[in-house]
């Protein structure tokens, strides 16, 4: 009896065993600083003032205004905290 015949006798049919080992999550470590510099005084100020424009735009049904520059200072108030501790984390 050759291989084949011995598969079919144990149920098998040829197909690859499936590996049921469980990989570790990896964390992006951005994600999780930028989650932190989020928290910060000048992050949380800069999303108060975003959330209101947002707010205050979505309010009306005929705007030209948008929000693009509140926006860009809050990203550039947590790009600028990431950028000092991302690169620590960093192996």
């Amino acid at each position: 009896m050759g291989l084949r015949g011995e598969e079919m006798l144990e149920g098998r049919r040829g197909e690859p065993e499936e590996e049921e080992e469980e990989e570790a999550e990896l964390v992006d470590p951005l994600t999780a600083i930028r989650e932190h510099c989020e928290q910060t005084e000048k992050c949380v100020k800069a999303r108060e003032k975003l959330e209101l424009c947002d707010a205050r735009v979505s309010a009306r049904s005929h705007t030209q205004e948008e929000c693009t520059e509140e926006l860009f200072d809050f990203l550039h108030a947590r790009d600028h905290c990431v950028a000092h501790k991302l690169f620590k984390n960093l192996k």
